[in-house]
């Protein structure tokens, strides 16, 4: 109902060449409407129409802004000047003051100040360790403004997607389920994923899409000891199965480190070696690093696992066999 009423009296006020364009404000969700500023200009101001509630024509209604200014304007009908990102929540109070309904107008720009740009990522990281139809994105937030989440907008290409979203409890990501999302279907359509963040009453528009075949990475891989020369490489807990419909590729490499805390697997190594075996030798003295991708698609590697093949015995456990000598 509200945005028949908002077009409705948008026709009666263009009518009058009271406000600019159609393009100039729009509705992002029931009682938010933003206005875009163009950034160009050193003076932006846009009119906008409210109106409290149908039921309430030609009833006594005052307004107020931002919960204390009251404004002169009064009807069920008023018009509101924006001028360049004021914009302000409007709230309506019937002839006894009390609560009607609100409007909050945001203002929007085209500047890019309340997340980051991360370099390899984006503004907006998005990622999934299988193919169950669920996905995570995450941003960082800038320095320079408080931003919060003030609407997620994701669809398929056909607009008819049943993808539902939810704001994490850490405040800088989301997580996603696509429920009509088949692992066992080519998938042909992108995600199409739109995220409104607000600080104060400036509001920035984010937009990413992908596949969730583009976005998918395993968990860390599992390292099993065999015996001393040979180890076994295990699928992660969360990857899809069967493991023959949804198989890894391991990649493999051997680095030299005296502590396993310093051993850092990402250092770039002429020696690696992509295998689709599960056993593999290894060399004592050396750490042994593992890592795997989806088979069938270019997506990215997961996190680095790592095992060394010890030379010697630690000191405990050399005391420890020491102690249970004596004993016997």
């Amino acid at each position: 109902m509200f945005f028949l009423l908002f077009g409705t009296l948008f026709l009666q006020f263009s009518a009058l060449g009271a406000i600019k364009t159609a393009e100039s404000y729009w509705t992002l969700k029931p009682n938010v409407l933003v206005v875009d500023v163009d950034v160009a200009k050193d003076v932006n101001m846009v009119q906008v129409p409210l109106i409290c509630r149908e039921a309430y024509e030609e009833k006594n209604v005052t307004w107020t802004k931002n919960q204390e200014e009251g404004l002169e304007a009064q009807g069920n009908r008023i018009m509101v000047t924006v001028e360049g990102w004021k914009g302000g929540n409007y709230s309506c109070f019937n002839n006894e003051g009390s609560y009607l309904n609100h409007t909050l107008v945001l203002a929007q720009w085209t500047f890019r100040k309340i997340i980051k740009n991360t370099p390899g990522k984006g503004y907006i990281h998005c990622s999934t360790n299988n193919y169950g139809g669920s996905f995570q994105c995450s941003w960082t937030w800038g320095t320079n403004r408080d931003g919060h989440v003030a609407h997620i907008k994701a669809t398929r290409a056909h607009g008819k997607s049943n993808i539902s979203c939810s704001l994490d409890s850490n405040g800088q990501s989301i997580t996603c389920l696509d429920q009509d999302y088949c692992p066992y279907a080519e998938e042909v359509e992108c995600i199409n994923l739109t995220i409104y963040f607000r600080s104060s009453f400036v509001v920035e528009t984010y937009s990413t899409k992908f596949l969730i075949m583009d976005i998918v990475r395993p968990d860390m891989v599992a390292i099993n000891v065999i015996n001393q020369t040979s180890v076994e490489l295990g699928y992660p807990q969360s990857w899809s199965t069967p493991a023959s419909y949804f198989p890894l590729t391991f990649q493999v490499k051997e680095i030299r480190c005296r502590k396993r805390k310093k051993c850092d697997c990402s250092k770039p190594n002429s020696l690696e070696v992509t295998v689709k075996s599960h056993q593999l030798p290894v060399t004592k003295g050396m750490t042994v690093c593992v890592r795997a991708r989806d088979e069938f698609c270019n997506s990215s590697w997961s996190e680095w696992s790592q095992y060394k093949c010890n030379t010697r015995k630690n000191r405990r456990q050399r005391n420890g066999e020491q102690k249970l000598n004596k004993m016997l």
